[in-house]
């Protein structure tokens, strides 16, 4: 096989295996970033809206994910809804966290051991020789099972055009500095 040859074969075999687990069910040992989750089961944000002015707010991430983050999720996430109502500040009225453990899935990397140089014949017009060529370095993709917790941090919101109206934990939405994305 030619050395050209070989490093696409290493890199498709890659893609194929990335593609396949990412198309299984079985979550990513992986943080969870801020998007919407895209059904029930799935991982992000998700909001139900209990009345005119309080929201249940919840954020599915995996353990991967730092807490500190998960709860800048929930807090991003709160002040879109209050602003899209047309509040001005919000509470925080309950909060819930729950960890339940699912297997996920994780890729790994490992090196296969190589010869340092391969011969191979170069011909022109003039005649064929042996020439040594350095071998590119091959690695070996696995997919690994592992036991992690998904996490279920759900707040209940309040919303309101004063701060009065929700008394001493209120926060002024614009207060609220946007998540930066990474």
């Amino acid at each position: 096989m030619s050395l050209r040859v070989r490093p696409l074969i290493t890199l498709l075999s890659l893609c194929i295996c990335i593609s396949l687990t990412a198309c299984s069910n079985t979550p990513s040992a992986l943080p969870t970033p801020y998007k919407a989750a895209k059904n029930k089961d799935g991982y992000g944000y998700s909001s139900v809206q209990l009345s005119n002015n309080e929201f249940r707010v919840l954020f599915k991430a995996t353990d991967k994910t730092p807490a500190d983050m998960v709860q800048q999720y929930v807090l991003q996430r709160a002040s879109e809804l209050a602003e899209k109502q047309g509040f001005s500040h919000l509470a925080i009225i309950k909060t819930d966290i729950e960890k339940r453990p699912v297997e996920a899935r994780r890729i790994t990397q490992e090196n296969a051991p190589q010869p340092t140089f391969t011969n191979d014949q170069q011909c022109t017009m003039s005649g064929c020789q042996q020439v040594a060529e350095p071998m590119p370095g091959q690695t070996q993709s696995n997919v690994e099972k592992t036991l992690i917790n998904d996490v279920y941090y759900s707040i209940l919101v309040r919303m309101a055009n004063t701060s009065q109206a929700l008394g001493k934990n209120a926060i002024k939405v614009s207060d609220i500095e946007p998540l930066k994305e990474e």
